[in-house]
């Protein structure tokens, strides 16, 4: 009893969580993106950013837990790993600042000039990013508190819920007012929201 206990909330089923969140992150990621492509979507374009970089902190946390599995093997590494860790955080942080450039950028461009975005499609992707989210948010929990890695990973999905949650709106906005600037606001929104984030990162 106490065996079976142990392995549904051990290292393994920290891994298969880890790589089935990493799945579901990766699927979206690709739908948000080529939709925010085809429809011309800044908005979804900066959420998608915003995912990447959730992805980086997932494969991230799951080579920590993987690293920590081999107990002592990993251990002599130790200096290594937290230099590649430290390495990983400046990089995503470099990235995320590039992101929420790109679209202040965009954002600037489209001022007197907004493109028609349906709000329908953004709608949906929002919806399936909320729901996404959700998913993995269950599915690392439980595993949050005892591991830094899963925690980090946790976070940054959490925190990414406030970029779909602003698509969702600026897509509501879009289809019941058909304010061509509500995709530009949202995106400079969630750009402003990643840049804090982003400065923390690569002082950490």
């Amino acid at each position: 009893m106490g065996a079976g206990h142990d392995h549904s909330h051990g290292p393994d089923a920290r891994v298969s969580r880890m790589i089935i969140a990493a799945a579901i992150l990766t699927a979206f990621f690709v739908l948000e993106l080529v939709t925010a492509l085809l429809i011309n979507s800044i908005a979804l374009l900066a959420d998608a950013g915003h995912m990447l970089t959730d992805l980086v902190a997932m494969f991230m946390g799951l080579t920590a837990v993987l690293l920590a599995r081999h107990g002592s093997a990993s251990a002599a590494r130790t200096y290594g790993w937290h230099r590649a860790e430290v390495f990983t955080a400046v990089a995503n942080a470099v990235l995320l600042l590039g992101v929420a450039g790109f679209i202040l950028f965009e954002a600037v461009e489209r001022i007197g000039n907004a493109p028609e975005v349906p709000g329908v499609p953004m709608i949906v992707v929002a919806l399936a990013g909320l729901i996404a989210n959700a998913i993995v948010v269950l599915l690392l929990r439980s595993h949050s508190e005892s591991s830094l890695a899963v925690k980090g990973a946790y976070m940054e999905v959490v925190a990414d819920t406030v970029g779909s949650i602003g698509v969702l709106i600026a897509g509501i906005v879009t289809v019941t007012t058909s304010w061509p600037y509500a995709d530009v606001v949202v995106a400079v929104l969630v750009a402003l929201w990643v840049v804090p984030r982003a400065v923390a990162l690569a002082r950490a």
